[in-house]
């Protein structure tokens, strides 16, 4: 069985793809406090998602 690994921007990818999908649940919550909670999610993981982005862009110019 071999062991899948995932570089900076496969994490990238995959946390950019989970925060699109939190904002599309956000969008038909039924309620304010699901909805917020939502968006809340999705920018934080927005927000790891752009950190390994440049974290990554800097490793590259070294």
């Amino acid at each position: 069985m071999s062991e899948r690994t995932l570089n900076d921007m496969d994490v990238y990818q995959h946390l950019t793809r989970v925060a699109g999908e939190l904002e599309s649940l956000a969008a038909i919550s039924q309620t304010l406090i699901g909805e917020t909670a939502l968006k809340t999610a999705a920018q934080t993981v927005r927000g790891m998602a752009n950190a390994v982005y440049e974290h990554s862009l800097a490793d590259g110019a070294h």
